[in-house]
């Protein structure tokens, strides 16, 4: 008799962070518990990100298990989403937010800085952190708006009507797409620099209630940030690379 366990633990063994998140987003809880990077590190396999971290395998595949095998309502299966379908998405759920927060979170610092900066001078540091990533998100957003993401409909529409597609003036989705994946990875490096001198976004004891916000809309801000690189590099991109691949001919 198949161990049907067994089987679902092989499976996982083969897949990567990424693949596993992009299936059934509830893992990323999992991955979230035990500091796994799923987004920018979405292309190790769990083994080789548990070794890394030394963390048990074993512990984190059980877990893993035990939340597939939990009864669920309908899922959204990002996977299985059209490319520029999910493109909007992004810009609806994720762009606006972002465009929003890093305005708000840039005034917030600045506020805390001057009430509580002499006291704390991490604050010093998390607002410069801020500012200097509030900018290039600000650029990031809008290369894949004016640029990748147009693009993206472009090859969607081309693959609906066999239409021939010329290439784009920044060569390929998959050069342009480097240069994303490259941004998000500064992204990732700028978030975990903020949540170690922010204590893991802890507010300290004297925080007044703007510093006490400043630290919670950076923690929401890393969460939803992480389900916004996910999105795209682990699902959206490579979707675009293989579907430009099969319109255009082009090969990476």
């Amino acid at each position: 008799m198949v161990d049907q366990r067994q089987v679902l633990h092989i499976g996982l063994d083969q897949k990567t962070i990424g693949e596993i998140v992009a299936e059934d987003y509830r893992m990323a809880e999992v991955f979230e518990k035990y500091g796994i990077d799923f987004c920018c590190g979405g292309q190790k396999t769990v083994r080789q990100a548990c070794e890394e971290r030394g963390i048990s395998v074993e512990k984190v595949m059980q877990e893993i298990e035990r939340m597939a095998q939990e009864s669920v309502g309908v899922l959204n299966q990002y996977d299985k989403w059209e490319p520029d379908f999910l493109a909007d998405y992004i810009v609806n759920q994720y762009h606006t937010y972002t465009k929003d927060m890093t305005l708000r979170l840039r005034e917030l610092a600045d506020r805390v800085v001057k009430v509580h900066g002499e006291k704390h001078p991490e604050t010093h540091r998390i607002a410069h952190l801020w500012h200097k990533l509030s900018g290039e998100l600000a650029q990031h957003i809008q290369k894949e708006e004016l640029l990748l993401f147009p693009y993206i409909k472009r090859l969607v529409q081309a693959k609906k009507s066999g239409a021939t597609l010329q290439p784009p003036l920044f060569g390929s989705a998959h050069q342009l797409i480097e240069k994303m994946e490259a941004d998000h990875r500064y992204t990732g490096d700028y978030m975990a620099q903020i949540e170690a001198l922010s204590n893991d976004f802890t507010s300290p004891g004297d925080a007044c209630t703007t510093y006490q916000v400043m630290y919670a809309y950076l923690k929401e801000f890393d969460k939803n940030t992480k389900i916004h690189i996910h999105l795209e590099n682990n699902i959206l991109f490579p979707k675009t690379i293989r579907l430009e691949e099969q319109i255009r001919g082009v090969t990476t």
